[in-house]
Order: C-alpha cells, then sequence, then structure tokens
C-alpha cells in the first residue's frame, strides 16, 4: 500500500523549466494582463503542445488517435523502473541485460543517459542529435512485450534514421503506451524502482500535453524501492 505521508520518501522533480521566451522552435511567449476584477493574469501568446516536458499519446502520430483526454489516469502514474543506459545503442538485448530481472509487468521506465555523452536542451531542440544515444525499434518491442505503461525519456533518440523513429513511435503509441520527453534531475535518483508520476494537462484532442512529471523514492536511495512502488 502506498504510504499516508511522505516521510521517509523524496519526491525528484523532474520536470523542466520553461523559460518563456527562451527558444524559437519551442516558443512560450506570454504577456501580462488583467482580469475584470483587475487581479493579474498571464496571456500565452504563442506555444504548442511539445513544450518543456510533455506527454505524448496515440494522436501525436494516428490521424484519429487517442488524444490525452481519451487515457485512462492511471496511464500517466505508477511504479518504475530505471534503466541506466551506458550504451550509445539500446537493443533487444540490452534491455534484458539492464531490466530483464528488474522490470514488472505494466511498469513505467525511466531511460537515463549514463553514456557520458552530454546533450543540451537547446541541441534538442535545434536538431542537433547525431552524437546522442539512441534507441532500436527492437527495444520498443521488448518493453512493449513487458506491457510498458509509459516511457521517460532522457536526451535519447529514438532510432537512427526517420523511417526508424516513426517505426519506434509506432510500436510505443500504437500499444497504448504514452512516452514523456523533455526532462531533467534523473541524475538524482538513487533507486532502481520508485513510483512516477507524469499528469497531462485535461484537454479534449491534444496529441500532446505539458506535464510535471516527478519520482518518488525512498529517503535512503535503496535499490528495492517495491515498497513506494507496490
Amino acid at each position: 500500500m502506498f504510504p499516508q505521508d511522505l516521510r521517509g520518501y523524496r519526491v525528484i522533480d523532474i520536470s523542466h523549466t520553461v523559460v518563456p521566451g527562451e527558444e524559437v522552435g519551442r516558443p512560450f511567449a506570454v504577456q501580462k494582463a488583467l482580469l475584470q476584477d483587475q487581479t493579474f493574469r498571464y496571456d500565452i501568446l504563442r506555444t504548442h503542445s511539445h513544450v518543456g516536458s510533455h506527454v505524448e499519446v496515440g494522436a501525436h502520430y494516428y490521424e484519429g488517435g487517442k488524444s490525452i483526454t481519451d487515457y485512462p489516469l492511471e496511464r500517466f502514474y505508477g511504479p518504475g523502473v530505471l534503466w541506466s543506459l551506458t550504451e550509445m545503442e539500446g537493443t533487444r538485448k540490452a534491455c534484458e541485460r539492464a531490466l530483464g530481472s528488474l522490470m514488472h509487468e505494466g511498469d513505467v521506465v525511466v531511460i537515463r543517459n549514463d553514456t557520458g555523452v552530454t546533450v543540451t536542451k537547446r541541441d534538442l531542440y535545434l536538431g542537433k542529435i547525431d552524437s546522442m544515444p539512441l534507441l532500436r525499434p527492437e527495444a520498443a518491442e521488448w518493453l512493449v512485450s513487458r506491457k510498458v505503461r509509459m516511457l521517460v525519456l532522457d536526451y535519447i533518440r529514438l532510432g537512427k534514421t526517420l523511417e526508424e523513429n516513426w517505426e519506434f513511435h509506432d510500436i510505443i503509441l500504437g500499444n497504448d503506451a504514452v512516452l514523456v520527453e523533455i526532462v531533467a534531475n534523473l541524475d538524482q535518483i538513487a533507486s532502481s524502482r520508485f513510483f512516477v508520476m507524469a499528469l497531462p494537462y485535461r484537454v479534449k484532442g491534444l496529441d500532446s500535453s505539458f506535464c510535471r512529471p516527478v519520482v518518488i523514492e525512498p529517503a535512503d536511495g535503496e535499490k528495492a524501492g517495491d515498497r513506494v512502488a507496490s
């Protein structure tokens, strides 16, 4: 059972901080204004559904696919497991080595880039990703064979080519799993198992939504974090 309070646990904010006006390709433009009672509001002038930490669902990939509000809420939270990716290519064999004895059916998988190759958010936004580690479609097949619920991605490419990128999305989203991209602070995760939550903004028809992903793990960083994830 989940604890009555979070004493003995720590909450790790793995969301990216959006700075209005910071990026041209991923805009978030705001303007201060007033409500009728003369209190302040901010008009969001321009942005899109893939700015900052966001969760992607079927409508991102499929015409007429499931939108954010078509998924049950529990799709966006649950027990999680860490995949510390140390190889430049995540394959089926890499999945088996890293997760074979650790992942439970229906887990959220958080993939952290531990290759030593650093990529900035700006590099990602500008498409300068050739040096990033990548996941092959066969890794997606392995993950859906374990009924992965949600995949949280560090700065990692999906596929070696555009065709493989589409194939990876097709395998994950076509099996009702969802993707969370543009995250931060994954280096703060000390446990191999934990609880993960990335709740989307509830807007009908959206293919993707801003979210505030968090990890809840035992404060002592114990490896058997199942007591919070059960």
